[in-house]
């Protein structure tokens, strides 16, 4: 249910910074308006070139702005767009916290699903996993494998 959401608020996300008012589609676009600075993205040869009035454009211009150029670009420019443009970020914070929460909330999903969908085939799990509890609350401290399984090296603590 987590995972299907997480990829939902993803897209919709991503739809959002897409949509990005001040996004230049293509360089002529630019023409007439003053280059302000030029930002060099991590991912070469990307650059943000940032014009007047929080207006931005992706060069060299790809054909489809990937989501990781685009939301790099967003970031990277925020100080100088966002006071142009403050709606536009108060709703991709929104759609980013939500899509963190639903990450938290998918692996949490996934880590319950992988426990039941095991425990049944394992049956030292559900010690294992007492064990583990128990040193997360801080109640005796101990490994988090049992006893007789204590001495082989895959299950050695690393500290």
């Amino acid at each position: 249910m987590y995972v299907e959401k997480k990829w939902q608020v993803n897209r919709e996300k991503v739809a959002w910074a897409k949509s990005f008012p001040g996004l230049l589609r293509a360089p002529s676009d630019a023409i007439g308006l003053t280059l302000r600075k030029v930002i060099p993205l991590e991912k070469e040869p990307y650059f943000i070139l940032l014009f007047d009035e929080g207006r931005i454009l992706l060069t060299p211009a790809p054909a489809e702005i990937l989501p990781p150029e685009i939301l790099e670009a967003l970031q990277r420019a925020r100080t100088d767009i966002e006071p142009f443009h403050r709606e536009f970020f108060r709703e991709l914070d929104r759609l980013a916290g939500e899509d963190r929460e639903m990450q938290r909330l998918a692996r949490l999903e996934n880590i319950v699903g992988a426990i039941r969908n095991n425990a049944r085939t394992i049956p030292e799990l559900k010690d294992t996993l007492r064990v583990l509890l128990s040193e997360l609350e801080g109640e005796e401290p101990g490994p988090a494998c049992p006893p007789e399984d204590q001495g082989r090296p895959e299950n050695r603590e690393k500290k």
